[in-house]
């Protein structure tokens, strides 16, 4: 057999997955509501950048604008501050109030590596406790969503490389055990000129796979729902496939030949050995069953 029929093949029994590079979290803004009580905050910020605090329509009591070794503390107009953490910064907190005092929080400055998502403006608006409360779980909510799709996206990463690396340790023990190429020459159509052909073969391991190319020379589009090998009516085959340009919705269909195209085909058959000298048939159905293709000579597995 040929290095690229081998390559084709294989590439019929290997699914190959894209794997997206990670890319580094965006910057965002919030908006907190503060209860009449009062609140504790924690905000993610990135060294060196800066990260406005703002109060819309309060003013700023400036009595906790006292700026740290590790963190630059700056008024920002009557009604925010700006931060801005040095390169060896971990953490800082502030007390702030506005001079209404409708609003009284306490907030943590914690400084996160660039990869991970940090704020550069948070706004802060005094609100009920029932508002704030509500807002507060939505927010929970919400991050603890985004960790769980990450999560979940990393879990479907690592099963696709290790299905991948399974895949290609079972293809590799099957060719070792045994690959060889049958000549095949079986031939049959049907009453609308769609016509199938079955050329070659191929045993890998213990089972064997049957190539079809199915002709359309008819002025429709053929629509194949089931490729079936069979033994004296005993179905002997498993997975089939159907390699087209055209793309059919519909799940119950392997694929479509559109007029005056041809496709390529294959479909497994189990246990080879058991089949070794007969005479198998192949149905290439489609969905109705009045365009059905036949199979019934020489395809011998010998």
């Amino acid at each position: 057999m040929s290095l690229c029929r081998l390559m084709t093949f294989a590439s019929l029994l290997l699914a190959l997955s894209t794997h997206a590079l990670a890319e580094p979290a965006a910057k965002s803004e919030a908006e907190n509501l503060v209860p009449p009580g009062g609140a504790a905050f924690d905000i993610p910020v990135h060294a060196g950048e800066v990260c406005i605090l703002s109060f819309p329509g309060e003013r700023l009591a400036s009595s906790a604008l006292a700026s740290s070794n590790d963190f630059e503390v700056k008024a920002w107009g009557n009604d925010g501050v700006a931060v801005r953490p040095n390169g060896k910064a971990t953490a800082a907190t502030l007390a702030l109030a506005t001079t209404s005092g409708a609003i009284k929080i306490n907030v943590t400055l914690r400084v996160v590596p660039g990869t991970q998502e940090a704020r550069t403006l948070v706004r802060f608006k005094a609100a009920s406790s029932e508002e704030a409360f509500e807002a507060r779980v939505k927010a929970e909510v919400a991050e603890r969503t985004v960790v769980l799709t990450s999560e979940l996206a990393r879990t479907r990463r690592d099963a696709d490389v290790q299905i991948r690396e399974r895949t290609e340790i079972v293809i590799a023990e099957r060719a070792l055990k045994r690959t060889e190429v049958l000549s095949l020459n079986s031939h049959e159509r049907n009453d609308d000129n769609v016509i199938a052909h079955v050329e070659r073969a191929l045993v890998l391991g213990d089972d064997g796979y049957v190539y079809f190319d199915i002709e359309n020379r008819s002025s429709a589009p053929f629509r194949l729902a089931r490729a079936k090998a069979s033994l004296r009516d005993k179905p002997v085959a498993g997975t089939a496939r159907l390699y087209s340009s055209a793309i059919d919705k519909d799940p119950g269909v392997l694929g479509v030949v559109p007029a005056g195209t041809t496709a390529h085909g294959i479909v497994a058959v189990h246990g080879v050995d058991q089949v070794r000298g007969a005479s198998l048939e192949l149905e290439l159905a489609d969905p109705t069953g009045r365009k059905t293709i036949h199979l019934t000579r020489g395809i011998v597995l010998k």
